[in-house]
């Protein structure tokens, strides 16, 4: 088992192209937009990612060591926060088809594996906040993907 994941949510280690989570958190909002391999990192899973090749992929003992680090569980409240403030100061992830939405399924099912319930049930109704009467523009599967996350 490679520990890098763990280190990376930590803060004492990087991701595959040399990035600490500090970077990645002071990136501003145009990296968060163009830059499609750091949201794996911040937001892993115990699946492969789709959009994005040798993506950390979780193993349980992984997943009990983040839930059992109070540093990497910061680190996810950490890059939670950003990410709500990058949503907050961008509006194209409002429209009907955007790649954010994918980040938010994947932002969803992460706190959910690595945090608890409560936490990814409140960024995923802080999201159906954000966008207000405008969920309706949001396209039914992605819709569809965050309810089952």
């Amino acid at each position: 088992m490679s520990r890098s994941i763990v280190n990376f949510l930590e803060g004492i280690g990087t991701d595959s192209r040399g990035r600490h989570l500090d970077q990645i958190l002071d990136e501003d909002n145009r990296f968060w937009e163009n830059t499609h391999d750091f949201i794996q990192w911040l937001f892993p899973l115990n699946e492969e990612s789709r959009a994005v090749k040798n993506s950390p992929v979780l193993i349980d003992e992984e997943i009990a060591m983040i839930r059992s680090s109070e540093r990497a569980q910061e680190g996810i409240r950490s890059a939670t926060t950003r990410y709500q403030s990058f949503l907050l100061n961008t509006t194209p992830w409002k429209n009907a088809h955007n790649h954010n939405h994918l980040r938010i399924t994947r932002v969803i099912k992460s706190l959910r594996l690595l945090m608890t319930d409560e936490a990814a049930d409140a960024f995923k109704y802080w999201v159906a906040g954000q966008l207000g009467d405008r969920i309706d523009s949001i396209n039914p599967e992605s819709k569809r993907f965050w309810r089952l996350a």
